[in-house]
C-alpha cells in the first residue's frame, strides 16, 4: 500500500484504468470520483485511460465537458505509469501484464459482478497488500471465494452525485398502470427473466396491470422479446435500448413523475449503482436479497425478496405502490449512505 495516495503540498496526478470503455457503471463510477476529488483538491490532476474503446470515451469526453471537468479531467491516449503518483486499476490484469511498473504504484480494485471476471484474483489473492472494492456488502462475497484476501479488502464507496431536479415535468405519455423500472443489461446475471415473470405474477395475482419499462444494453445472443413472449408479457413490458449514462438521473426523474418503483432482480452486484441512483432520486426499490442490495437498504425486509421466489417479488412490487410515498421516503433517507461525503471519508481512510 502507497503510504499516501494523494501526497500533500504538491500537485499530483492519479490514473483511473480499466480496459474498455462502454457505456457502464465504472466509467461512472471514474467520473463521479473524479468531479468529487476534483472540487476538494485544485491540485489534483486526473486521467482515465482505457486500453479499448467499446463506444464509451465519446460519451465520457461528452459528460466532463457538460460538467466543466475537462481541465483536469483527461482521456490519456497511451499509458505511461511514470507520468503518476497512484494508479488505480480496476479489474484489468491485461494491463499488469503489458506494463509491469504499474505494480509499483497500483491500488487493485474489483468492481465486476460476474464472478468469471473476477478469476484474476486467484492469483493475486496472497500478493496484495489491499483490495479496494465499492461496498461493504460486497467485501463478503469477494472474501468467501478468495480465501488469502481476508482482512485486506477495503470499501471506498460507490456514490450518487447530486443533479439538479428538472426545473418543469417533463412531457410524459400518460400511462396509467402501475410502472416498474429495470434498468441494467439484458443478460442472466442481471435476471431480466425474472423481472417480467414478477410483472406477470403481479398482473395474475394482485388485480393490478402493472407496466415493466426496462433500459438496458442488448448483449448478443441474450433475446429479451423472447423471454418477454415466455411470461406472456407482450404489451405488459416495453424492453428499449440503454440510456447514456449522462442522462440515466433524467431517466430515474421521469419514473419518479410516474410515481414508478425501481426493481433489480440481479443475481449478483458489486454495489448496485442503478438502484443507488434510484433510491437519490426518491424511487422506492424492490431489490433481490443479495449482499450488496441488502447493504443499500440497511436490510430493511420491506425492499428485499429472495431471488427465485416470483410469487414474494409481485407482492412486494405491489406493496411499494400501495405505499408509495412512505416508502419513497425512506429510500431517500438511505441514499445519504451512498452520499460524496459518505465516498470522500471511505477516499481518505484509503490514503491515510
Amino acid at each position: 500500500m502507497l503510504e499516501r495516495t494523494l501526497p500533500d503540498g504538491r500537485a499530483s496526478r492519479i490514473c483511473f484504468a480499466y480496459y474498455w470503455a462502454t457505456s457502464g457503471g465504472v466509467e461512472r463510477v471514474f467520473l463521479n470520483r473524479s468531479e468529487a476529488l476534483l472540487q476538494r483538491d485544485p491540485n489534483l490532476q486526473i486521467d482515465l485511460y482505457f486500453h479499448d474503446d467499446l463506444g464509451g470515451l465519446s460519451l465520457i469526453e461528452r459528460y466532463a465537458k457538460a460538467r466543466r471537468l475537462r481541465d483536469r479531467l483527461k482521456i490519456a491516449r497511451t499509458f505511461d505509469p511514470s507520468r503518476y503518483d497512484s494508479i488505480f486499476l480496476v479489474d484489468s490484469p491485461q494491463l499488469l501484464w503489458e506494463h509491469p511498473a504499474v505494480e509499483q504504484k497500483m491500488i487493485m480494485e474489483c468492481h465486476t459482478p460476474y464472478a468469471e471476471a473476477r478469476t484474476y484474483l486467484a492469483e493475486w489473492q496472497n500478493r496484495l497488500k489491499i483490495l479496494v472494492v465499492p461496498s461493504s456488502g460486497f467485501v463478503q462475497v469477494v472474501e468467501r471465494e478468495y480465501p488469502g484476501l481476508r482482512g485486506k479488502v477495503k470499501v471506498v464507496r460507490n456514490f450518487i452525485p447530486r443533479f439538479p431536479v428538472l426545473d418543469r415535468p417533463l412531457p410524459l405519455p400518460s400511462w396509467q398502470a402501475p410502472l416498474f423500472l429495470y434498468f441494467a443489461r439484458y443478460d442472466e446475471l442481471k435476471n431480466f427473466d425474472e423481472f417480467v415473470a414478477g410483472i406477470s405474477s403481479a398482473r395474475q395475482h394482485s388485480g393490478v396491470e402493472p407496466l415493466g419499462l426496462a433500459c438496458g444494453q442488448m448483449l448478443r445472443g441474450y433475446p429479451p422479446q423472447k423471454v418477454i413472449e415466455k411470461h406472456g408479457a407482450r404489451g405488459s413490458v416495453i424492453a428499449l435500448p440503454a440510456v447514456p449514462f449522462e442522462n440515466s438521473h433524467i431517466l430515474m426523474q421521469m419514473v419518479r413523475q410516474k410515481r414508478g418503483v425501481f426493481v433489480s432482480c440481479s443475481k449478483g452486484e458489486s454495489f448496485g449503482l442503478s438502484a443507488a441512483e434510484a433510491m437519490s432520486a426518491g424511487l422506492p426499490v424492490i431489490l433481490s436479497d443479495i449482499p450488496p442490495h441488502s447493504a443499500l437498504v440497511s436490510h430493511r425486509e420491506k425492499f428485499l425478496y429472495r431471488l427465485g421466489d416470483v410469487r414474494q417479488l409481485a407482492k412486494k412490487m405491489t406493496h411499494a405502490i400501495e405505499h408509495y410515498d412512505a416508502l419513497a421516503a425512506e429510500c431517500g433517507e438511505l441514499s445519504g449512505e451512498f452520499s460524496e461525503q459518505a465516498f470522500l471519508s471511505d477516499w481518505d481512510r484509503l490514503s491515510a
